[in-house]
């Protein structure tokens, strides 16, 4: 072998010596470290978390420990503010443990302030857990994050996590989100106006009122976030926008929930006007509008039950379904003897919704009626009134009314139960006709105390009974 040759081999083999003995150096110094940052004391895990970020090795020597270990592994973190700090908690945030992440989102909060620049693109990043600690850290440090996060909301990359910082935020954005209602960018204005709504401050009124004036896309966004702010000064617009059919009818439904809770006289007229919308979407919301508002509604609706268009006075009448208002019953026992059994129906409904002012007896009179909504309706109010019905109730099985009544009477004391129980078992040792509705109704009140006596009646001599009362235990 030359004496070339013979120097390379010696050469090489130092090298390989050198690596060997390198690798093993680093190794015993990566387990120092790591010994370090999870037994040492506070000098010596902020000592070795400062180099094992130093190496970029923090997060794979962490991922070594359990997860209770890697929380307690972040607490240095917060002792050692700065750049590199604040990038490597960015790839701590892959942890797969919720709680290690909330740690390391906390030191984020604390050491990031002053450096939002890093934070920002992480609200980017191909890994969601860091995408979602990334705003969540900046929400934390709150309102100082907002020029960084408004120049960010311009870059379509970052628009929608960037809004939503701002909206999270608060009403500290809103400055920052109406001047980006004035880019030339269509979708950033989209999103600053949706935005707007979303944080609900009534200082973003009289912005999202002149944003109603943009393009119709920009335009409807601003009007749905006028409804939610729900400002008092946005009435004249959205009256406007509800009288017309320039926006669409999941808008202009919007709106009409909107008026109902700014209230006063413009928007109630509004409203009664929408009565009989083409869109029963518009209808519809008009008549939870009135329903929520209650008494002061009650004068425009009530006039509105002498329209000449059938589906305005059905409309009104359904807006008092739910009207538990002392106004509403006058208007509403008037409705009983209404021509149109919708709006009867309406009645029914209605009267059983007053917490007072109204007797079963009003009610009851409507179980006679020949259209089966109506006799429903009534049914379902007279159970809706609970023990105070009762005694009526088995007033109209001990009566001569028809069939259907009886029917009727017997379905609404089996809706109440438990309460009606006594009182129809005190039917069944009297006329055999009144204990077969007294055992159809025991059936259908679930009561356990109700079987023992069906058990018994299913025996009797009367055949008819005896069936009912079998069909009613086959039903428990």
């Amino acid at each position: 072998m030359s004496k070339s040759k013979t120097i390379w081999l010696i050469v090489i083999g130092f090298a390989v010596l050198y690596g060997i003995y390198s690798g093993i150096n680093r190794h015993i110094e990566m387990d120092k470290l790591a010994h370090d940052l999870r037994y040492g004391g506070q000098s010596e895990k902020i000592a070795a978390a400062t180099e094992l970020m130093r190496l970029d090795r923090l997060y794979d020597k962490v991922q070594e420990l359990k997860p209770a270990e890697r929380i307690k592994a972040m607490y240095p973190l917060e002792s050692i503010p700065g750049a590199l700090t604040v990038s490597q908690g960015l790839i701590l945030l892959k942890d797969t443990e919720a709680t290690v992440r909330a740690r390391v989102t906390k030191v984020l909060i604390k050491i990031g302030k002053d450096h939002i620049a890093l934070l920002v693109p992480a609200m980017k990043d191909s890994d969601e857990n860091v995408r979602n600690g990334a705003k969540d850290s900046l929400v934390g440090i709150g309102p100082g994050v907002i020029p960084e996060v408004q120049k960010a909301a311009k870059v379509a990359d970052l628009r929608v996590p960037a809004f939503d910082v701002l909206v999270r935020v608060g009403e500290p954005s809103v400055p920052a989100v109406v001047a980006l209602l004035t880019e030339n960018d269509q979708d950033t204005r989209m999103s600053a106006a949706a935005s707007l709504g979303k944080i609900r401050s009534m200082k973003a009124t009289s912005a999202l009122i002149k944003a109603t004036g943009d393009i119709r896309a920009v335009r409807q966004l601003a009007i749905s976030s006028l409804c939610d702010i729900c400002d008092p000064r946005s009435t004249d617009l959205l009256v406007s926008v509800l009288s017309q059919a320039t926006d669409n009818g999941e808008v202009r439904a919007r709106v009409a929930r909107a008026l109902s809770v700014i209230g006063g006289p413009k928007a109630i007229a509004a409203m009664a006007g929408a009565l009989g919308d083409f869109d029963l979407k518009v209808q519809s919301s008009v008549v939870g509008g009135f329903q929520r508002m209650g008494g002061p509604a009650i004068p425009a609706i009530s006039a509105k039950l002498g329209s000449p268009s059938r589906v305005v006075r059905e409309s009104a009448a359904r807006s008092l379904e739910r009207t538990d208002s002392p106004a509403a019953v006058s208007v509403l026992m008037r409705l009983t003897k209404d021509p149109d059994p919708a709006i009867r129906a309406s009645a029914a409904r209605g009267l059983g919704a007053q917490s007072s002012g109204v007797r079963p007896e009003t009610l009851i009179s409507l179980l006679p009626d020949g259209e089966e909504v109506v006799g429903g309706a009534a049914v379902e109010s007279l159970a809706g009134l609970g023990g105070g019905a009762v005694s009526s109730l088995i007033s109209v099985l001990r009566s001569p009314a028809s069939d259907v009544v009886k029917y009727r009477a017997a379905e609404a004391l089996a809706r109440i139960g438990s309460p009606a129980v006594s009182s129809l078992t005190s039917l069944l040792g009297g006329d055999v006709g009144v204990a077969r509705w007294a055992a159809y109704a025991l059936g259908k009140t679930g009561d356990p105390r109700a079987k023992p006596v069906l058990q018994r009646l299913a025996k009797a001599q009367d055949k008819d009974l005896a069936a009912v009362a079998q069909r009613a235990l086959n039903r428990m």
